[in-house]
């Protein structure tokens, strides 16, 4: 008998094999099953962490991102002071918070690869960047962009970040003119915004005096990300495209990659035209350099250079209007200290008529230097990830390879096992040489550590210093209005902070 032109013995023979493929599947299905089920329960009978619901693990427990959220993880830090688990429903994510924790990860003496669980959130606006890549193509990425922050190239950013300052001090200025108190984040976030897009495009938004659509639409998208981190239903992709929000975040897309292909485009021309390279070329930005930037296997595609490019925008952006925000908001609220910045500065532009800020400049300001890298522990909320390739002990604790670990620097910057019963006192003393000398190297990681450390890390503080040496020369200021802390990807202002403006000696 035939079926569909088989024979019988050559449909048996068909449909035996097609038995054996699906169940050799099912079998390592099952393995793999049992593997995961004997992960999660190792983890769940073994490790420490507060006791998790049935279904929805500890998701309910956190406050989420207002300021009873921010307590809620220093109360983790304090009842587990190097290792607990967090159950994202059955998901368990071991968080890593004492720099004996974190070291053989971020070290590199443990097998992990970047976790890239949330960051599928970002895919869409960011693409494929050195913050996502592993294994080659992340040493390779990282390898072409170094250039870009070497020492040499932050000297050139110099002059771009004093323009932007000078409209910044106009401003403040103009404000105090009028009789307006200063809108603190919204004021940082401009003059972010300006420094960032000037030093990695040349491109000139004028987003500290008006409204720029393509500024506009980074803080769009960075809303939504926010957003879809802590939603149980639109973290989810099939749910967000159907949703309102889909539109919008697609539109600033559009926008942001539409000025950036053309940026990109243009100076591709001119680099033909000008037959610019990497030794002649001077006053480069960003751009330049990773567009100039070449190996063995040639140089960046213009994808790769746009989702780089991406990347900076919004970490230079948020980042760093974040850390001014709470900087100047810290130096308000502690008059003392922002009386003692005032007069280094006073003594560096002593006998001096230009205020434009010099590299030799960045190192005679010593406190200042300690007052930001205070402010950064007290605020700094980044969660580096990697995924365990090889089992983990800590601190008596196995975790086992394909588990989640998070160094979560909030909680080591208020782990009072390492900063001290006084963790939230704003005390710049901490980062005295000897402090920091008699401390571990580890304890505090603003900017992650070890080889996959943030690379724009001297810019933001060079940007910062800039910034708060022209503002802390011309203004004092006081809190007229005080807000909760909120996150946001990074910490910033649930309500606009408002301070006084009180110009200095008629300068």
């Amino acid at each position: 008998m035939e079926f569909g032109g088989l024979d019988g013995t050559t449909l048996v023979v068909l449909v035996v094999l097609l038995i054996s493929i699906a169940g050799h599947r099912f079998f390592l299905c099952m393995i793999a099953a049992w593997g995961e089920l004997k992960r999660i329960m190792h983890i769940r009978r073994t490790l420490p962490g507060p006791k998790p619901h049935w279904l929805f693990g500890n998701a309910l427990q956190e406050p989420g991102p207002l300021t009873p959220g921010f307590e809620w993880h220093r109360n983790m830090a304090k009842t587990y002071p190097k290792i607990h688990v967090f159950w994202a429903g059955w998901n368990p994510i071991v968080n890593l918070n004492h720099p004996d924790s974190v070291r053989n990860v971020l070290n590199g003496n443990t097998g992990t690869v970047k976790n890239f669980w949330g960051y599928n959130i970002f895919h869409e606006w960011l693409g494929q960047n050195m913050l996502t890549a592993d294994g080659n193509s992340w040493k390779r990425h990282r390898r072409l962009i170094t250039n870009t922050f070497h020492f040499n190239a932050l000297k050139t950013y110099i002059p771009r970040i004093n323009q932007v300052a000078d409209t910044l001090v106009s401003v403040i200025s103009k404000r105090n003119e009028a009789g307006k108190s200063l809108e603190l984040h919204k004021t940082m976030c401009s003059f972010a915004s300006d420094v960032t897009l000037q030093c990695v495009f040349s491109y000139k938004s004028d987003c500290q005096v008006g409204e720029s659509d393509f500024v506009n639409s980074i803080h769009t998208l960075a809303d939504i990300v926010t957003k879809r981190g802590f939603s149980a239903v639109l973290s989810y992709e099939f749910i967000f495209r159907r949703s309102s929000l889909y539109k919008v975040w697609r539109e600033a897309i559009n926008v942001v990659h539409t000025l950036i292909k053309k940026i990109i485009s243009d100076r591709r021309e001119q680099h033909k035209t000008s037959g610019s390279t990497m030794e002649y070329i001077k006053g480069m930005d960003f751009l330049d350099t990773i567009m100039l930037a070449t190996d063995s296997e040639g140089g960046l595609t213009d994808e790769e250079i746009r989702d780089e490019a991406n990347t900076f925008l919004f970490a230079g952006i948020d980042t760093t209007s974040s850390a001014l925000t709470w900087l100047i908001y810290l130096m308000a609220t502690h008059p003392e200290y922002q009386t003692k910045v005032q007069e280094e500065v006073d003594e560096l532009f002593k006998d001096r008529e230009n205020r434009e800020i010099h590299s030799e400049d960045l190192r005679n300001t010593p406190f200042l230097m300690k007052c930001i890298k205070e402010s950064k522990r007290m605020y700094s909320f980044i969660c580096p990830g990697r995924l365990l390739t090889e089992p983990l002990v800590i601190d008596g604790y196995t975790i086992p390879t394909g588990t989640v670990v998070a160094m979560f620097t909030y909680q080591l910057h208020h782990n009072p096992d390492v900063w001290g019963g006084d963790h939230m006192t704003f005390k710049p003393s901490r980062f005295d040489r000897e402090n920091v000398e008699s401390r571990d190297s580890f304890a505090f990681i603003p900017f992650s550590a070890g080889a996959r450390n943030c690379i724009g890390q001297q810019f933001a503080l060079q940007e910062m210093q800039i910034a708060a040496i022209r503002i802390f020369d011309k203004f004092g200021f006081t809190l007229l209005r005080d807000s909760k802390t909120f996150f946001k990807i990074v910490n910033v202002p649930q309500n606009e902070i408002l301070l006084g403006i009180h110009p200095r000696n008629g300068k």
